[in-house]
């Protein structure tokens, strides 16, 4: 019974390590010299009839095609290519693959609301609110969001990427639709590697909890958080893992009860990602918090440019 026991637990921990590799293609895509991932489905937020570069990455000879449902793709050779955004708002689809093996990347464009379209703190009826006219301490990562994604009840499903839909990432302000929101590419990048890690440590997850994501100005002035939370520029999540949906956080380090060591297995191997200089791009901030009547144990990350603890 106990080669059995070994067995079944070896079976599950190779099967995790596998779905995190699943997901990844052996080629990767360099996104407006923004984003390199290999990820099988990525999203990228731009304006409308902007142009961005889409290339190809890998260690072979491979020949690429690209085809998009909208917009237009401008061949420069079998590995590079500029794409001219739509004029209308929405999500389009773009296919990125390999000709020899077939393997297919998706990559989904959405196109965001002009942020100048924001008026009196209002876009489509859906309160915004107003943010901070002065970057703090000068950073660029602190400037006001260019545009806002538009959600509606037909797109709010949408996977982003393999692990996490569109929906996972709006505020939880009240109100009807449309709704609109900012996502980072950085911030998808930083969970799904996440993501990866707790495959590779035996960790059952099929997404992560996003308890908080995007927040508007307003929502966040009115729940008293601080002037410049990451929360409103897209690129901050507070998460943990809840497999049962009963708003404790998952038995990570296997000591049989919930407790704040469980949000430390998080927090290390987010500082793993981060120690890799691979990924210096998704170096940000992290706190660890404790549980309290309205929440469990969680980690926030963010990807603010620069280290910051708490």
């Amino acid at each position: 019974m106990k080669i059995r026991s070994l067995i079944v637990t070896l079976l599950v921990f190779f099967s995790f390590c596998l779905t995190g590799q699943e997901n990844r293609l052996d080629f990767k895509v360099n996104i407006n010299h923004e984003i390199i991932t290999n990820l099988e489905r990525f999203s990228y937020f731009i304006l409308p009839d902007s142009v961005i570069s889409i290339s190809v990455e890998d260690n072979q000879q491979g020949t690429y095609s690209v085809q998009s449902e909208a917009g237009q793709v401008i061949k420069h050779n079998d590995k590079y290519w500029l794409y001219v955004a739509p004029e209308q708002k929405g999500d389009y689809q773009i296919t990125i693959q390999n000709r020899e093996t077939g393997k297919t990347m998706t990559l989904l464009i959405f196109v965001m609301i002009p942020a100048s379209e924001l008026k009196n703190g209002y876009l489509n009826g859906y309160r915004i609110g107003n943010y901070p006219e002065e970057n703090y301490k000068h950073k660029i990562s602190y400037q006001k969001p260019k545009g806002f994604i538009e959600v509606t009840p037909e797109n709010k499903n949408v996977f982003l990427t393999p692990h996490f839909q569109l929906k996972q990432f709006l505020c939880k302000e009240q109100g009807g639709w449309p709704k609109y929101v900012v996502i980072k590419p950085l911030i998808l990048q930083k969970i799904e590697l996440l993501m990866d890690k707790l495959h590779k440590n035996g960790i059952e997850a099929k997404t992560l909890f996003l308890m908080s994501a995007y927040r508007t100005p307003y929502y966040n002035k009115a729940i008293g958080n601080v002037k410049y939370s990451r929360h409103q520029y897209g690129d901050a999540v507070d998460i943990y893992v809840d497999e049962n949906l009963d708003g404790v956080i998952d038995d990570l380090d296997g000591d049989g009860i919930s407790t704040i060591k469980d949000a430390e297995v998080i927090k290390q191997l987010v500082e793993q990602i981060e120690a890799d200089p691979a990924n210096k791009d998704l170096i940000g901030g992290m706190g660890k918090y404790n549980k309290n009547s309205a929440h469990t144990y969680f980690i926030h990350i963010d990807t603010r440019g620069y280290r910051a603890r708490w």
